[in-house]
């Protein structure tokens, strides 16, 4: 019975109700005029009320046209009659924002299945646009090089860009293989000179006895022997010549680019704030005061400085971070890791407090095994992580119980957090490439284009501290309130006075009040 009685009061109100042809950026949608009632204080119920008399009315095709985006209206048009605003996941959600502000809708109607979809599109435009000032940073030309550059200016330039865009042009190419080359044979260098192959014993060195310990298995015992060896300690020997001369050659190369460097900077104060720079300048001074101390003394090997020095060396693996100029990925991956810090930031949390747990619960139940809480943590954060070394393993069946929640937690907490960091690597990396391979000529047409944007972006924020500075109190504008939905002003229109209907109560109708700003 209830369902006949709506059926019977929906046919009476489509008898006084009438439709309404909406033309949506060509696209044409047709629904009653109490559907876009439905929602007052909105554009479309304003519309609804007003009829004919609307702006966007044309009289010749009967119908009401405005040119938006009809993807979303159909969104938009789907609210109206469900009261459930769902929106469509192909369209960006700087879109939708920009629709539903013309509309007189607000984010906060979208369903909370959608709303995460729809958010993301705000860190995305962010994190995107500080990623075009990386990798498509604006053309420094004119500030650095002035708009009349002389023919010194203008070789300085071609430098800069041969040691700085390994893209631009044939020669920065081989320049950046060069550099590359220098920085991997740098890098094999200090790796190798630590091998006892590639060391020879320094005067006056004395060898020493190794005795070593192994056992081999039989089919009824095990039998253990002991072999005997000789050589040099490793605070006895040095590189051999061919390792020092490859050293040197490597350090020269990198003083000279340095330098050139510096030199042909078009801007030197900024040029020392670079990070690869500063790498740069670690890794060159502990090196060459290393080796300045050989040259001077090499039988002095023993010496505090001189091991200092050594130590100070390992900065110099450091010069890894010169592939992030030669190499996107690399780049990508860095600015990646620098970005999803907060997600990076989370897991860390989540592992140390399993840690914490199952290290607690592991010494109380295995005592003999892990004689203290410290113990256990090195246990459960390789078995939450599962690496598993093995040095310490539960015995029971309650330890062999916590180890298995131990490693599930583990496989949870990782399995969370480890595929946010993969799709934001997959969504920069897909964007940086797209920019990169961009022909010259549009990629620094782009550059301008961001450059220009944030020139007007700022003289914009300019403009508005400017405009607060000069209002004043005493200041009263007329304002159209374009939707009832916003906060009312506490007053009631009287019909005939400012507003636009009958009804006396304007606050929940369109209507036209002073406002004092």
């Amino acid at each position: 019975m209830e369902f006949i009685k709506r059926i019977r009061e929906s046919e009476k109100q489509k008898a006084t109700d009438r439709r309404i042809k909406l033309n949506v950026g060509g696209v044409l949608f047709e629904t009653w005029a109490s559907t876009l009632e439905r929602i007052s204080g909105t554009r479309l119920a304003l519309l609804a009320h007003l009829g004919e008399t609307d702006d966007s009315f044309d009289k010749e095709k009967k119908e009401y046209f405005f040119d938006r985006h009809p993807g979303a209206f159909m969104s938009i048009l789907h609210y109206y009659r469900t009261e459930e605003l769902h929106t469509d996941q192909n369209i960006c959600g700087n879109i939708i924002k920009g629709e539903l502000e013309y509309w007189g809708l607000t984010e906060l109607d979208i369903e909370p299945c959608c709303w995460g979809h729809y958010s993301k599109f705000k860190d995305h435009k962010e994190t995107l646009a500080a990623l075009d000032d990386n990798f498509t940073e604006p053309d420094i030309d004119v500030d650095a090089w002035g708009d009349k550059p002389t023919s010194l200016t203008k070789f300085k330039r071609q430098v800069w860009q041969v040691l700085e865009e390994p893209s631009t042009s044939r020669g920065a190419k081989v320049y950046a293989a060069v550099s590359m080359f220098f920085v991997i044979l740098s890098i094999a260098t200090f790796c190798l000179e630590t091998y006892s192959s590639f060391r020879v014993p320094i005067d006056g060195a004395s060898m020493v006895n190794k005795t070593s310990t192994y056992a081999i298995s039989y089919e009824d015992d095990t039998c253990r022997r002991q072999g005997y060896s000789s050589g040099y300690a490793f605070a006895d020997t040095k590189p051999h010549v061919v390792m020092q001369v490859l050293d040197y050659i490597c350090a020269a190369y990198f003083s000279i680019e340095f330098l050139l460097r510096f030199f042909f900077a078009p801007h030197k104060l900024k040029f020392f704030k670079t990070p690869l720079n500063i790498i740069d300048l670690l890794c060159l001074v502990p090196h060459l005061i290393a080796i300045s101390l050989n040259l001077k003394d090499p039988n002095d090997t023993t010496s505090q400085l001189f091991k200092s020095m050594l130590a100070l060396r390992t900065v110099r693996i450091l010069r890894i971070f010169k592939l992030m100029k030669h190499y996107t990925a690399f780049n990508i991956l860095v600015y990646t890791i620098k970005v999803s810090m907060r997600e990076l930031l989370l897991m860390v949390i989540f592992l140390f407090t399993g840690v914490l747990i199952f290290a607690s619960v592991i010494f109380y139940v295995e005592q003999e095994t892990f004689q203290n809480i410290p113990v256990g943590f090195w246990w459960a954060l390789v078995t939450m992580t599962t690496v598993g070394y093995g040095d310490k393993v539960p015995k029971t069946e309650g330890g062999y119980i916590i180890g298995c929640f131990c490693v599930l937690c583990g496989i949870l907490t990782v399995a969370f957090t480890v595929p946010i960091v993969v799709n934001n690597f997959a969504l920069y990396y897909a964007h940086a490439q797209s920019r990169i391979k961009l022909p010259p000529h549009k990629r620094k047409e782009l550059k301008r284009k961001i450059f220009l944007k944030n020139q007007k972006s700022m003289d914009f924020i300019e403009k508005l501290k400017k405009r607060r500075r000069e209002k004043t109190k005493t200041f009263t504008d007329v304002k159209t309130v374009a939707s009832p939905r916003a906060p009312p002003c506490g007053q009631e229109c009287t019909p005939g006075d400012n507003a636009i209907t009958d009804k006396p109560d304007c606050k929940a109708i369109f209507c036209i009040r002073n406002i004092a700003n």
